[in-house]
């Protein structure tokens, strides 16, 4: 089945391109994913219809890129920028996407670049070639799993509508692995917007959250996550920061930290939670430190 993150950034966007497939995932402001399996178009023509609504409605250009998964999608829109169509299919991944910089997959950071390289791996088509008992040694079993379904295309995640979203989350992976103790101000300076982005994502979807969690990767590959419920849902920065930094609190901060990540789960829309007659947290304090 064919699958279109666009890059686009309006709620006019979504809506117009719902209308064309209404099977859709918002990702973010910026990025969204089409299910166009059942559709009766063409592909291009399909790309061709997006490409007008999405004009239509902000003005802007965007790049498609339809493959046959999520994973493809995503590197597909980035080569024909910024007003591009990439229409792939899998036996165009050998030529296409083998030859891309490990660096180009979402979840791939630069400290594992970085580790990759020193193994003498650059491209996808390498990392297809990897031995993988040495990527298990390097890694550990389960990314080690995870990037050799990569280095072969294979991506079994669904679109993912509104209503069956479970949770929303946003993260970030550092240059450089960061000290939780002598880069306290770096690490500060990302987690505040982190938590920020988080919000105005809620906001923009029209969803509260009762639960909120924080997701560590250390320099060892090692992740931990913490969630915390709240009284009441919130969608707003200042409560998410403060029930985010509760979270860490919790942590034992052993080892430098590569992924800073926060998350929202426990969702509901506004108005369903209106409708069960429980307010919204609207404000807090932010709290410093935290």
């Amino acid at each position: 089945y064919e699958i279109m993150p666009s890059l686009v950034g309006s709620e006019m966007c979504i809506r117009d391109s719902a209308a064309i497939a209404p099977q859709i995932e918002d990702r973010g402001i910026d990025e969204i994913y089409l299910d166009l399996t059942d559709l009766p178009d063409d592909s291009h023509t399909l790309a061709l219809r997006i490409k007008q609504a999405v004009y239509q409605a902000t003005g802007l250009t965007c790049s498609i890129g339809i493959t046959p998964n999520k994973l493809l999608s995503k590197m597909a829109s980035e080569l024909d920028k910024p007003d591009g169509i990439t229409i792939l299919s899998a036996a165009d991944f050998a030529t296409r996407i083998g030859p891309l910089s490990v660096s180009k997959v979402g979840g791939i950071g630069p400290k594992a670049t970085r580790k990759l390289q020193d193994l003498g791996i650059h491209t996808l088509a390498d990392l297809a070639g990897a031995d993988a008992g040495v990527l298990q040694e390097q890694f550990g079993a389960t990314y080690a799993a995870w990037l050799r379904d990569v280095a072969r295309g294979i991506d079994d995640r669904p679109v993912v509508t509104v209503r069956e979203t479970k949770s929303v989350s946003r993260e970030t992976t550092f240059e450089q692995d960061l000290h939780p103790r002598h880069d306290r101000a770096a690490l500060s300076a990302v987690f505040t917007p982190l938590c920020q982005r988080l919000a105005g994502d809620l906001q923009r979807k029209g969803l509260v959250s009762r639960t909120i969690g924080i997701k560590l990767r250390f320099e060892d590959f090692r992740t931990v996550t913490r969630d915390l419920s709240l009284d009441e849902s919130t969608d707003q920065p200042q409560a998410i920061r403060r029930a985010a930094g509760l979270c860490l609190k919790r942590i034992a901060l052993q080892g430098r930290i590569r992924l800073l990540g926060v998350r929202a789960s426990g969702l509901m829309t506004v108005q369903e939670r209106e409708q069960a007659g429980r307010p919204v947290q609207r404000e807090l304090d932010w709290v410093e430190g935290a």
